[in-house]
Formats: C-alpha cells, sequence, structure tokens
C-alpha cells in the first residue's frame, strides 16, 4: 500500500494533532455526570467529527469509535437482536463483517455472490433464508454500489434489518444518494487504506436513536454518552459507581483519532477527485497496452462510484481475491465443532465449508484489483500497473 505523502497530506492533521495535545484532553470524557472531568470543558473534538460526519452522510446520529471492527459491531448491535439470531452476510467480505455477528452473538448465514462483482446476490440470499434470519449486512466492495434496492424491499417484506457496510465505500451514491443511507444502519472505516483515515478508527450512523442508544451503550462500556438531543437517563438511585447501564466494551475513539479524522473528513471530496483521476489514468493505461486477457467489469449507470480499489476481471485460475470468510481457519474450526465460539449451536443447515458458495470462490479466481489511493504519483500508479498487469 502507498501511503500518502507527508508533506502534501499531513499538514491540516499536524495542526490538529497540535490543538489537541495543546488542550491536554486525550480523551472525550464519559458525557456530562457520568464520571468525567471534562463535564464543563468545551466541546470534545470527536463531538465535532460526529456532527461533521453526521452533516456529510445526512443521517440524524452518528457515533465514532476505534476501529472500523468496532463500527461493524456496534452497527449489529443496534439492531437489538438477540443470542440465536441469523444475519446474512456476502460470502465474499473482510472477516471483520462475520466477525461482528458473532461477538453480537448471533449466527453469520453467507449467501453467494455475482461472479464478476463478487457484490452480493439477492437471489442467493433468498436461498438461505430461515425462519431465525433477521439481518442481511450489504457490503459495497470496493466502493461498488452493492444491490441495496432490491436486498431492501426484500428485507421490508420480510421484516429484517439492514446493515451497510461502507468502509470501502465513503462517497459512493445510487441515483444520486449517498451508500450508508439506504438500510436500518450503517459503518465506515478510517483504516489507514480507506478514502479518509485516522490509522484506526470507524463510524457507525443510522436514523433510529434507539439503535444509535444501543450503539452508544455497547461502545461505551454501558455509559449513556448519547448526544444529538437524545435524553440522558438519570444514574440508578443510590449508585455508587459510574452507572453502567450494561454491557459494553470500550470502543471510544480518541481526541487524536478524531482530529485527524475531522481534518480528513474536510478533504474527502478532493481525495476522492484524486481516486477518480487515477481510475481514468489505469482505464486509459489497459487500452494503451491492449491486454486481451483483462476485462472491465459491468458499469453502473445508475451510480457515482468511489473506488476504494478498481477491481478488473482476468483469466480463470489468474485471481487474486482472498476475502472469503468461511474459508479461514476460523471458521473451519466452527464448522467442525458446529458451535461459535460463544458456545451457541450452529444449524445444520448453515455451512462454513470449501465448496458451499461456488460463485464467491469461481470470482476470486477471476479478479484483481489495482490499489487507487489518492496519495499515489502517476509514476507510482504506473510502476503498480506494470506489477499487476506483469503475468497477463
Amino acid at each position: 500500500m502507498i501511503e500518502p505523502t507527508p508533506g502534501e497530506f499531513w499538514q491540516l492533521e499536524e495542526a490538529a494533532l497540535s490543538d489537541v495535545l495543546t488542550s491536554g484532553r486525550l480523551w472525550r470524557g464519559n458525557g456530562v455526570g457520568w464520571g468525567s472531568r471534562h463535564d464543563s470543558a468545551t466541546e470534545a473534538v470527536a463531538d465535532r467529527f460526529e456532527d461533521a460526519f453526521a452533516d456529510w452522510i445526512g443521517l440524524p446520529y452518528a457515533h465514532a469509535v476505534n476501529s472500523g471492527t468496532s463500527a461493524n459491531e456496534a452497527a449489529i448491535v443496534s439492531l437489538g437482536l438477540e443470542p440465536g439470531d441469523e444475519v446474512i452476510c456476502p460470502a465474499a467480505c473482510p472477516a471483520f463483517v462475520p466477525f461482528a455477528v458473532l461477538a453480537a452473538g448471533c449466527v453469520p448465514v453467507f449467501a453467494d455472490v455475482h461472479p464478476e462483482t463478487l457484490l452480493l446476490d439477492p437471489d442467493a440470499v433468498e436461498r438461505v433464508v430461515s425462519d431465525r434470519t433477521r439481518a442481511v449486512v450489504v457490503v459495497h466492495l470496493w466502493g461498488l454500489p452493492a444491490p441495496i434496492l432490491e436486498i431492501r424491499a426484500m428485507a421490508r417484506r420480510s421484516g429484517w434489518k439492514v446493515v451497510e457496510d461502507c468502509a470501502q465505500a465513503f462517497g459512493t451514491r445510487i441515483n444520486g444518494q449517498l451508500v450508508g443511507t439506504f438500510g436500518d444502519a450503517c459503518c465506515f472505516s478510517l483504516q489507514q487504506s480507506k478514502h479518509i483515515t485516522s490509522g484506526e478508527g470507524g463510524v457507525f450512523a443510522t436514523r433510529d436513536p434507539d439503535a444509535y442508544a444501543r450503539a452508544v451503550l455497547y461502545s461505551s462500556a454501558g455509559v449513556p454518552n448519547f448526544r444529538f438531543g437524545l435524553p440522558i437517563p438519570h444514574k440508578p438511585p443510590g449508585s455508587i459507581g459510574r452507572g453502567h447501564l450494561g454491557f459494553g466494551h470500550n470502543h471510544r475513539i480518541s481526541e487524536l483519532q478524531a482530529a485527524v479524522a475531522l481534518s480528513q473528513l474536510s478533504r474527502l471530496d478532493e481525495f476522492n477527485r484524486r481516486r477518480a483521476e487515477l481510475v481514468v489514468l489505469f482505464e486509459q493505461a489497459l487500452v494503451r497496452r491492449n491486454v486481451a486477457s483483462v476485462r472491465r467489469l459491468q458499469d453502473f449507470p445508475e451510480a457515482i462510484v468511489s473506488y476504494w480499489r478498481y477491481p478488473f476481471l482476468v483469466p480463470a485460475g489468474s485471481g487474486s481475491f482472498q476475502e472469503i470468510p468461511y474459508l479461514e481457519p476460523a471458521f473451519k474450526q466452527m464448522n467442525e465443532k458446529r458451535r461459535t465460539p460463544f458456545g451457541l449451536p450452529i444449524p445444520e443447515y448453515v455451512s462454513y465449508s470449501p465448496g458451499s458458495f461456488p460463485q464467491v470462490e469461481r470470482g476470486a479466481a477471476q479478479i484483481r484489483a489495482l490499489s487507487v489511493h489518492h496519495g499515489l504519483t502517476e509514476s507510482e500508479l504506473s510502476a503498480s500497473i506494470d506489477t499487476i498487469l506483469a503475468d497477463l
């Protein structure tokens, strides 16, 4: 991965970090009346980042956390699911997606994908539905627009919840609408390779106040650090401790992370324009080189794609996609033991065996993806193209 050139990309971030260090406040606190020594201090940078993110995405509630994985967990927990509930996930996705389902005490059920995009196939979703299905996670892989409209319609008919994983899709739009705003909850990653970054970090967003409250409690060790006008419950009478209202992890984002993320968010449009320029340069390079064995993916005329990486088709067996979670050792162990890491039984009809989803395995063997990180120079892009096409 090519990282941004410090002189070009980090001046705003350095100034923001300096402001945080000068303030002496490196954590955001627990919120008014809940054990924070900063109850009367100025607004946390994390608050400002959440406000800016909510404004950008157009949803009323946003909660920043310490990693994209924590944002995945917040999104699943926000749905109010019960242990043993089943959540459908695409068979092509980072393992963090089904891991978040497991962390919530639920069972991930994979559905196959379209072999020439690796995006979730609505027909395949229908084939894995059971009476325990409660939600589906739609992953906008590489920034491509997954078929969220079809899957949302299916979910509404069946009473499921929909999570949009937008970790790789900052700014992708379908019919002019940002991905992340179609479902019941969404999550984004701020990890180093993403469109904007704070090194590690993540954001959860929703339009449902109850979902927001569940996500905040889970991410803040049960402490109701609610914002956006949501009433903060009183501590239980006679409470001696801080008043943890329920189980939760400490997934809080730090002020240092938030300062970098806020600076990066202000430049997202600029970064996406540069990514689009690099995509055009790559497509032009493909035409010049006339590599007959390389094919572009299908067009998405209804969408504006904010590419994380640029995927393309190569001869069968030459692909390099590895994000097939049910083939990971963790899922192999679950398949053998027939229970999750938390002891929940895995139904007989749920399989994590090789060959269970032939389209994803076929697709993985015929797709490669080129980095179009906005920090790349044209010479660096050219070198990457040489490398990724060398054997074709």
